[in-house]
C-alpha cells in the first residue's frame, strides 16, 4: 500500500494552549474591584440607617424600663418620685437621699446594662462608661409628689402642673450621643418617643 511520506503539516501552537488561562486579567480584576466598591458605597448609607434604627429601639426600651421602675418605685416611697443625681453622680440638690438611678431603682429591676444606650460614644471600658450612665433624668420632679396624672414643676419662672403625658421624666444624655441634634425621651406616663432636630441652612 502506497503511504504519503510527506511531513504532515503541524500548526504552531499559540500562546493560550501553551498556557491555559485560569484566572482573571488585570482589567477585569480591577473592574470587579470598582464594581464591589460602589455596592459598599451604595449599601453602606441603608446600614447606617438599619444600625441607627436599631439603636434606637434599644434605647427606647431602656427608657421604658426606667419607667416601670419609677412607678414602681413611687407607692413604696410616699406617692413621690425618685430624688435622682445628674449622669455624672453630681447631686441636683441638697438631699441627703439623693442618689443615682441605679441606686434608687435598683431595687425595682433596673440593671446598669438597662442604663448603657447602645449609641453611647465611649468606650465600654472607659471609668466613666462603667460608673456613670447614658441618660439624664428631670431634676424638677425629684422627691416630689406623682399627684394622679400630674406633676408639680418648679422653675425659675414659678411653679406649675404639667400632664404626665407632657412631662418629659428621662432622656439621652447629649454629650454622650453622637450628633447633638436627636434624642429619645420618656414622658412621666411611660410612653416613649423619638426627636430629630437637624438643622437647616439657607
Amino acid at each position: 500500500m502506497y503511504k504519503d511520506a510527506r511531513p504532515k503539516r503541524v500548526d504552531n501552537p499559540t500562546l493560550e494552549s501553551i498556557h491555559p488561562r485560569n484566572g482573571f486579567t488585570l482589567v477585569e480584576l480591577l473592574a470587579v474591584i470598582t464594581i464591589l466598591a460602589m455596592l459598599a458605597g451604595m449599601i453602606s448609607p441603608f446600614l447606617q440607617r438599619v444600625r441607627a434604627k436599631a439603636e434606637t429601639t434599644a434605647c427606647q426600651s431602656n427608657l421604658r424600663q426606667i419607667g416601670i421602675a419609677v412607678w414602681l418605685y413611687v407607692p413604696d416611697n410616699g406617692n413621690k418620685f425618685p430624688c435622682i443625681n445628674n449622669p455624672w453622680g453630681e447631686q441636683v440638690f441638697t438631699n441627703e437621699g439623693a442618689t443615682n438611678l441605679l441606686g434608687a431603682l435598683g431595687p425595682y429591676g433596673l440593671t446598669a446594662k438597662t442604663l448603657a444606650c447602645p449609641a453611647d460614644l465611649r468606650s465600654k471600658e472607659s471609668y466613666y462608661r462603667k460608673y456613670t450612665n447614658s441618660y439624664e433624668y428631670l431634676p424638677f420632679s425629684s422627691d416630689e409628689e406623682a399627684a394622679p396624672g400630674t406633676a408639680t414643676i418648679y422653675s425659675r419662672t414659678g411653679t406649675f402642673e404639667i400632664p404626665f403625658r407632657r412631662l418629659t421624666l428621662a432622656w439621652d444624655a447629649s454629650d454622650v450621643h453622637s450628633d447633638g441634634y436627636g434624642f429619645n425621651g420618656l414622658r412621666a406616663d411611660n410612653t416613649v418617643y423619638s426627636r430629630t432636630n437637624k438643622p437647616t441652612y439657607k
